[in-house]
């Protein structure tokens, strides 16, 4: 027995399991317009951003007025942030991504791949948890509102005590002490973009990928920006056809940021996320440079797969050929090493890609502090007096060395005197939601706070619940709720006005409005306060049909064991709670895109 499982050992340590996921990688910009800022845990300071950014863990995005991002996650999903938003990265990590909106509004598309309850966003009170191709946009509003709209997919929506499911076509919105279920509101500005921009990714991507499973998310890039081609050396790689010069070498075009507890790459090339951070490049005759993708299993992300080099006031770095070692200070894979538990002499590494053309990239020390890509000699001269250093530079940063771009920023882009949070105080405002199968709640409510809206049986979901009774409101502390930025432009949401709520007669106030014959849909939104109902009527209508939300509803047995132990009334068959509803309603949930574009 014991062979077998050293064997079993061996095999774990030489050979990397194909459901292996390598180091997680962070987020990134893949696009900005306007003065877009961020700023890590190791800096109080707002920086500049630009397109391929990383973004760690603890990490704030800053979209001033009057601009727009996008980001994507690790697994592929896409966020896209609008004016007046600020967006932090609570978590980041194997399989679960924490975002907090501060202010303002996202859009959100989970790629297709996404794993069940991967991702969490909170905003204010509110959290959502979206499913896999499901696409979303999540408002802050004045007044301590938020509107969660859902265009594809479903998403669990938790706030004010209780936690629903919405569905494509459905939106939203919670405010102190009720949530309130709505078709879509007409598209805005800011919907049609976000739009343009997701039918422009889908017809660039491609089913089919050369690429590993991990990396599929990033195949339009590829197939957009270059081709592949066979090779016998290495099977498909990839070459890039937008490039600046005739004499375009990797790791020229962009430069070295200090990022945490090392220097990373940041490419000036729009698809420079995936070629600098996976895989290796090599030269291939009758192609030229060509990146090599990792192998399924082993893709690990790194800060710039380069072989460094250092000499007095000279810094240099040339491109890894596939196969070679990268020294690091972790763990990257298979072709790594770790710069601090190794006894080799730099005398004998030799990288191949040194004598390429372009290979080698020599700048002076104030240079590569500042960003200044300007190559010393000759990229022909492989004779350059330098050294082969393990591990990037032991230099001291400087603060343009922590910009991605450097330039100034005016002081009208500066996001509000927001008090700095902590990741870790957030994790602990915002804790992931439990992982439990159905819909779950986060506080048990008692009895009498249970949702108890009575409409017309239709399918069309427009019903307002209470959440938490007025008694448990008053507990909760002012401490909790975020104002909203001053300078929120709402005007791109909610342009149709709430509908009004239902007028009821004062003899009869607080009963449950009777059902009428009326068409369906037709019927306005109906807020039931469970306060102003006599205790006789909320047990009388146990007995008739009730349609409310199905996950933010306890279940019949409970609210009949509960309110009414003395009568068996869920015994009695009836339209709505009759073996037929949850067939019936699978078969009318619309599956379509939500709104049409103009």
């Amino acid at each position: 027995m014991k062979p077998i499982i050293w064997i079993y050992l061996l095999v774990l340590l030489l050979v990397p399991t194909l459901s292996q996921a390598g180091i997680i990688g962070p987020a990134n910009i893949r696009f900005t317009d306007g003065d877009v800022m961020f700023r890590t845990p190791d800096d109080d300071e707002w920086l500049p951003a630009a397109v391929n950014t990383p973004l760690d863990e603890g990490d704030a995005i800053w979209c001033p007025d009057g601009s727009r991002t996008e980001i994507q996650l690790a697994d592929g999903t896409v966020v896209r942030m609008d004016g007046g938003s600020e967006l932090n990265l609570i978590a980041n990590e194997d399989g679960f991504t924490h975002l907090h909106l501060e202010s303002g509004r996202i859009y959100l598309r989970t790629y297709r791949t996404s794993g069940k309850d991967s991702l969490q966003i909170d905003a204010a009170d509110t959290t959502v948890v979206p499913a896999a191709r499901t696409r979303l946009r999540i408002d802050m509003l004045p007044n301590n509102q938020e509107d969660v709209s859902i265009f594809k997919g479903a998403a669990y929506v938790e706030g004010n005590g209780s936690r629903t499911k919405v569905r494509a076509g459905e939106h939203i919105a919670l405010e102190e002490g009720r949530n309130e279920l709505l078709p879509l509101s007409p598209a805005d500005d800011w919907e049609y973009w976000n739009m343009d921009r997701d039918r422009a990714q889908s017809r660039s991507a491609r089913v089919d990928s050369n690429l590993p499973d991990e990396l599929h998310s990033y195949s339009a890039d590829f197939d957009t920006n270059g081709k592949w081609v066979r090779v016998p050396e290495y099977g498909m790689v990839w070459r890039p056809t937008i490039i600046l010069s005739a004499d375009w070498a990797p790791y020229r075009s962009g430069r070295w940021i200090w990022k945490g507890d090392d220097y990373v790459w940041v490419s000036y090339e729009i698809w420079g996320w995936v070629p600098y951070h996976f895989g290796r490049w090599a030269v291939v005759a009758g192609f030229g440079w060509c990146w090599v993708p990792p192998t399924r299993g082993d893709v690990y992300w790194g800060p710039g797969y380069v072989g460094w080099y250092s000499t007095g006031s000279l810094v240099g770095w040339t491109p890894l050929a596939p196969g070679e070692i990268f020294y690091g200070r972790r763990n990257y894979g298979r072709h790594s090493a770790i710069n601090t538990n190794m006894n080799i002499n730099p005398a004998n590494v030799i990288y191949r890609n040194r004598r390429s053309p372009g290979g080698l990239t020599v700048v002076q020390q104030h240079d590569f502090l500042r960003g200044r890509t300007v190559v010393q000699q000759p990229s022909q001269n492989a004779s350059i007096s330098v050294s082969v250093s393990l591990g990037s530079p032991r230099i001291k940063p400087l603060r343009e060395t922590r910009m991605p771009v450097i330039k100034q920023t005016p002081p009208r882009v500066a996001p509000p005197r927001i008090e700095y949070k902590d990741s870790r105080e957030l994790r602990n405002r915002f804790p992931r939601i439990n992982q439990e199968p159905g819909p779950q709640r986060r506080s048990q409510q008692p009895a009498a706070a249970a949702p108890a809206s009575q409409t017309p049986p239709v399918r069309e979901k427009r019903t307002v619940f209470p959440a938490v009774t007025p008694d448990e409101r008053k507990t909760v502390p002012d401490s909790k709720r975020h104002e909203a930025p001053s300078k929120r432009d709402d005007s791109g949401r909610r342009q149709t006005a709430p509908q009004p709520l239902p007028k009821t007669d004062s003899s009869t106030s607080g009963a449950v409005p009777q059902q009428s014959d009326q068409p369906r849909g037709i019927n306005p939104p109906t807020v039931i306060t469970p306060a102003a109902q006599p205790q006789q009527e909320r047990s009388r209508r146990i007995t008739s049909p009730v349609m409310t939300p199905r996950e933010a509803a306890p279940k019949r047995e409970e609210r009949a064991t509960k309110e009414v132990k003395e009568k068996k009334v869920w015994k009695v068959k009836t339209v709505e709670n009759s073996d037929d509803k949850d067939n019936k309603e699978r078969e009318y949930r619309p599956g379509g895109e939500g709104r049409k574009s103009r």
